[in-house]
């Protein structure tokens, strides 16, 4: 299956379903090769940054629950993810509530220089994104920084839960060192606010 043709029918904006009906493969086939594809680069830009370990890597199964974070460029990072059926009943049935009336929410801690715990960070940002998105493109991180990213959803008295926890990923400086490279994916931008209400722009991506 050409990857190079997959990847660029998904930046022009059609879905992962679109892809499939269009290249007359079944959706699982397509899902299993992304999955395969998008674990590879992965690891090929976690042996590049520090603070990124093995145990961070996604999982190459296809059907495995996982959010993945990778830089875009200096300044923003794309977000893909995958969630089981089984992972879904469980968020229902803890809840109580129909997955398809809970909010989505993309929470990104900056991690610079700190051990994250899960309650140490230095700021953090959320997006509502839709419920139906499998990638989301965050703009508006700060160079040379180091992020985690959550996927949640929040409970009826606004507390936040996470669902999904991405690796650690790490913004390349505003020029590109020559001892490393790094993958960045070209998109149009939208424009956004953050929790703490400063300007940021973010795009959804299928």
């Amino acid at each position: 299956m050409e990857m190079t043709t997959i990847m660029k029918l998904l930046e022009s904006g059609k879905t992962q379903r679109e892809v499939a009906e269009q290249l007359g493969v079944p959706i699982g086939r397509l899902k299993y090769h992304l999955t395969k594809f998008r674990s590879s680069e992965t690891a090929k830009t976690s042996h590049r940054q520090n603070g990124w370990t093995e145990d961070t890597l996604i999982d190459e199964r296809y059907g495995a629950d996982q959010l993945t974070a990778l830089p875009r460029n200096p300044n923003s990072l794309y977000l893909y993810w995958e969630l089981t059926p089984e992972r879904i009943r469980m968020v229902e049935e803890h809840l109580n509530c129909g997955w398809n009336v809970l909010p989505k929410i993309l929470r990104v801690y900056d991690v610079s220089f700190v051990h994250f715990t899960g309650d140490n960070f230095n700021r953090y940002w959320d997006f509502g994104i839709y419920g139906d998105s499998s990638n989301w493109i965050i703009n508006g991180v700060a160079q040379s920084c180091s992020y985690i990213v959550d996927y949640g959803t929040t409970t009826i008295d606004g507390r936040f839960i996470t669902i999904l926890r991405s690796n650690i990923a790490k913004t390349p400086p505003r020029e590109p060192q020559t001892d490393g490279e790094y993958r960045w994916v070209p998109m149009e931008l939208l424009h956004g606010r953050s929790e703490t209400g400063q300007s940021v722009e973010y795009i959804q991506a299928e």
